[in-house]
């Protein structure tokens, strides 16, 4: 690729998930072999690029009240550009029908439609085309590939030394009547298993000690090669018969089939190091894959499983093809499996014509099944979802109660019983960073992370670093957090 030098900064601002924040790693590495450098002051910029989230719109209002500001900065710099990518730069791809048929926008009327709305963009470009971004700028001669996998082969700008997020699949097929990611990333696309082993084992090699797989639906990662004959027609929203319970001969095979054999194969890679992935359904959870996590040698017993409700009739009505009693029974096979996992979970309360009964199942399953943490939202019709044609009939107040009494009743007591059972033990901790010791002027107050993803506050005298391994005896916990006192370096 030529490129065309410049002097100048961008701005990079990332809103949302994990997933955004691997992408915009990589936007950075793309933009950089450009010349622009990276600045943290926006002030400064030449270039700013919002990668936006669309899962809710709120966090739309929050890229929409980026506007004042850049108007601002555009009338004392005439040839700041303003580039929106991320979900809401495809979302409005596609919308449903009253049929409940997907139908689709012109990528005109789409950068229109958005240009309308936010009037200082310059360029609307999608994550997968983000690699097209110089181009369009003038800053390059040659074009981009234009394939949904080029962008994720860029060596990512990761932002710091030990923790580093790696997608594997990109978009989603599921449809949840709910969820906006299939009409903001597109189908799913998941990546050759060749790249993730060779980005995984360049990472272990350069330090990393912190590895998170991602997917929408990470867990049904079905190698490029065998697609067709794995799903053998089976659409995305149906149970694949075989996936995710046939172990690797060769543990060291360069060509694993699906999900559970990446991850075998991945477990081979040597080193002092973790390995966690999110987010799974429960659907592509088989029980091979239950047990070949307990025995891994780098797996963090750490899971994010979303049950959104605890009412069949809801599940039904999100298009979550699982039940309630066959999420359980895989969250109890975890527990029984690998007795040290923490299971963390998403819920929706006022999804349409949720009643109170319906409500009070989701109450009474989080019971149940006790998470370590669940993220609780307040439903939010998006516009082109199957959820956003149907009536919105739960009241904001009667949404927020049903929100607090998740939080406050069921998941706060949860969530301390289960730290509670880790009073009295040690634990292998990663450093996350150091913190201000009010206390104390001769050691250092760290905030670390337990192998199953516990916060944790611990006193060192010595003076450690992002990144270490220590050992950690657990002495006190809230909810939300452990603390204890280091045992060993």
């Amino acid at each position: 690729m030529q490129n065309l030098r410049v002097s100048k900064k961008y701005y990079l601002r990332t809103f949302g998930c994990q997933m955004n924040i691997a992408d915009s790693e990589r936007f950075a590495s793309i933009i950089e072999k450009t010349g622009y450098r990276v600045t943290e002051n926006v002030n400064e910029a030449d270039l700013i690029i919002l990668n936006s989230c669309s899962v809710r719109q709120k966090a739309e209002d929050r890229v929409i009240g980026q506007g004042n500001k850049i108007k601002e900065l555009k009338a004392k710099n005439s040839e700041l550009k303003a580039v929106l990518t991320g979900c809401m730069a495809r979302r409005s791809w596609r919308g449903v029908a009253k049929t409940g048929s997907p139908i689709q926008m012109t990528q005109e009327s789409r950068e229109a439609q958005l240009k309308k709305q936010m009037p200082w963009l310059d360029l609307v470009i999608e994550t997968k085309d983000f690699a097209k971004l110089p181009l369009k700028l003038g800053l390059t001669t040659e074009p981009a590939l234009d394939q949904p996998e080029f962008y994720l082969s860029f060596h990512p700008k990761i932002s710091n030394n030990f923790q580093v997020y790696v997608p594997i699949s990109v978009g989603c097929d599921h449809f949840c009547t709910f969820c906006i990611v299939p009409f903001a990333r597109g189908g799913e696309v998941c990546r050759s298993a060749t790249s993730i082993i060779t980005e995984v084992e360049t990472l272990v090699s350069q330090g990393y000690k912190d590895v998170t797989l991602l997917g929408q639906t990470v867990n049904r990662w079905i190698n490029p090669k065998f697609d067709a004959e794995i799903k053998q027609g089976m659409i995305a929203n149906t149970k694949i018969p075989g996936l995710n319970e046939k172990l690797l001969e060769n543990k060291n095979e360069n060509n694993p089939r699906d999900f559970l054999q990446l991850l075998q194969r991945l477990d081979q890679i040597p080193g002092d190091w973790w390995i966690t992935f999110v987010s799974s359904h429960p659907n592509y959870m088989s029980r091979q894959l239950i047990s070949f996590l307990a025995t891994s040698r780098h797996f963090r017993p750490y899971l994010h499983f979303a049950l959104q409700s605890g009412s069949d009739e809801i599940l039904k009505r999100m298009n979550r093809r699982y039940t309630v009693a066959e999420f359980s029974a895989k969250v109890q096979q975890f527990r029984k499996t690998i007795p040290s996992v923490s299971i963390s979970t998403d819920i929706i309360v006022g999804f349409p014509g949720e009643t109170e009964t319906q409500f009070l199942e989701t109450a009474k399953t989080m019971r149940q099944l006790e998470f370590d943490m669940a993220f609780i939202s307040e439903f939010s019709a998006r516009k082109g979802t199957a959820a956003g044609l149907l009536k919105d009939d739960v009241t904001g107040e009667e949404k927020a109660r049903r929100k607090n009494y998740l939080n406050d009743k069921i998941l706060t007591e949860t969530a301390l019983k289960n730290n509670q059972k880790m009073l009295g033990t040690e634990q292998k901790v990663l450093v996350i960073k150091q913190q201000i010791n009010k206390n104390q002027t001769s050691s250092f107050r760290y905030l670390g992370k337990t192998a199953n993803a516990k916060d944790i506050i611990f006193i060192s005298k010595k003076n450690l670093k992002p990144g270490d391994y220590v050992q950690i005896n657990i002495t006190k916990c809230t909810p939300w957090a452990l603390s204890g006192e280091l045992s060993s370096f």
